[in-house]
This record gives C-alpha cells, structure tokens and sequence, in this order.
C-alpha cells in the first residue's frame, strides 16, 4: 500500500508541476490561470492531452510543439519532475500528515516563485499572499507550528529582510532587499517557525554567496548586474524542511 501511495504523491506532483508551470508563465502577465485552456504561446494552438502528459510529451514531442515546431523550454519538466520529487521524498518522510501537507503548499509556492524570479525578477504578491492565507489556515487548524512559532516566524523572517533592506537604503543608498522577498520570508517564516527560518535565512546568504560567485567566476553575470534573490531563498528553505533538525542538532553538538 505504501508503494501504491508512493507512486500516487509522485504522479500528483508532476500534475501539479504540470499546473505550477501555468502559473509560472501566466502569473507575471497578469492573465488568468484557469481560461483559456492550455495551449501553445507560439502558435495559440489549444493543447490536447497528449501534449500535456508530464515530462513525456515534451521527450516525445522532442521540446517542440507539435503544431508549429516552436521550441518548448527545458523548464516544463524540469518543474514537473521537480514537483514529484519532492512530493514524494515529502510523503516518504512525513507521511499523509500537516506536515506534509504544510511542506507541500509552501515549496509549490517556492517552485512558482522562484522560476518567475528568474525570468523577470519578481515575485507576485498575490501569490505570496495565497500562501500566506494557507498557512495562517494549516497554523489555525492544528496542521502546522504553533501560532506563537508562526508568529515569531513570520517577524523574523521579514523583519531581518526588512531590516537589511532600510539599512542598505540608509548605509549604501541602494536596494538590497526586494518587497517580493520581504514577504516571501515572511511568509516562510509563517508556515515554518523561527528555528527553520534562521536556517532558512543562513543558508539563503550561503547560496547566494556560493551560486552568485559562481556565475561571476564564470562570467554569467557581472560585478553591479541585478540578481534575483528567491532563487537562494527557496534553496536554504528546501535545505532547511529536509535537513533543518538534523543541522540544527549537529551544530549545537558542534558549538557546546
């Protein structure tokens, strides 16, 4: 049974990525995510369901439209493979339980706005405000932290991007901290308490720091380029929901 289940929260989390893609292109144009149905953006073609089976029809339509043979981009099953895959490694750990649940809504929501970051560098408040309303339900509802966690969560989660923010306003006289992140931390924070959401913010500073040398040393990006943040605070969140206890533990153990 647990197999059966398995493979179920698998094929539910590449149908949902399938959904999540939608979302993606469609959020930031401010069009909506349910009409019309799905089709081509080249060619307007309405897509059967043969062209929608996740991560398949794009193999075998070999990245292109079957209609007009526009390229189809590697993020479709990127994000579809992706979602399953956490759905089940979710499932896998915590079972059918508010913790999967709660783990489940928030990295959907990172997933969305992550790749809508990338692509045009903002992250839409109604969709931070969609997992906000979700986790002020799972926290109410007994699925997720306490309130009291919830709430210090949510403070410093956005209250230290806040924070930076208006101190790099004051000090550089520049942006460092984007609203869209503000609130997204914020709501992390919300869904996760404030343990995780310290490690949360840790980690983002050191994918930010790894990943954005990186693109550097490789000539990517360069010195004073604008570089979306989501990106690094869904990774140390992500890091954080599977691995948080544990690196939590080891570096208590570590320091005392």
């Amino acid at each position: 049974m647990n197999g059966l289940f398995s493979v179920l929260i698998f094929i539910a989390g590449l149908l949902l990525g399938s959904f999540f893609n939608v979302c993606i292109y469609r959020i930031p144009r401010e069009q909506s995510i349910v009409f019309p149905p799905s089709h081509c953006p080249s060619c307007s073609k309405q897509l059967s369901w043969l062209d929608l089976i996740p991560v398949f029809s794009w193999l075998f339509l070999r990245a292109r439209c079957r209609y007009c043979k526009s390229r189809i981009s590697f993020q479709y099953p990127m994000v579809e493979l992706f979602c399953g895959l956490i759905f089940l490694f979710l499932y896998i750990i915590h079972g059918i339980s508010g913790t999967f649940l709660t783990y489940a809504i928030l990295c959907s929501v990172l997933v969305i706005a992550t790749a809508i970051d990338i692509e045009h560098q903002i992250i839409p408040n109604g969709l931070v405000l969609t997992g906000t309303i979700a986790g002020v339900i799972l926290v109410l509802t007994g699925f997720s932290v306490s309130w009291k966690d919830a709430l210090i969560g949510m403070l410093i989660g956005g209250g230290t991007y806040l924070l930076v923010a208006l101190l790099s306003q004051l000090v550089l006289r520049k942006e460092g901290m984007g609203g869209g992140d503000i609130k997204l931390m914020g709501m992390i924070g919300l869904m996760i308490g404030w343990r995780l959401t310290v490690l949360s913010i840790l980690l983002s500073i050191y994918a930010g720091g790894i990943i954005g040398g990186l693109l550097l040393l490789f000539r990517v990006k360069k010195r004073g380029d604008a570089m979306p943040y989501g990106p690094f605070i869904a990774i140390g969140t992500i890091v954080s929901i599977f691995f948080g206890n544990e690196l939590i533990q080891w570096y208590l153990q570590t320091i005392f």
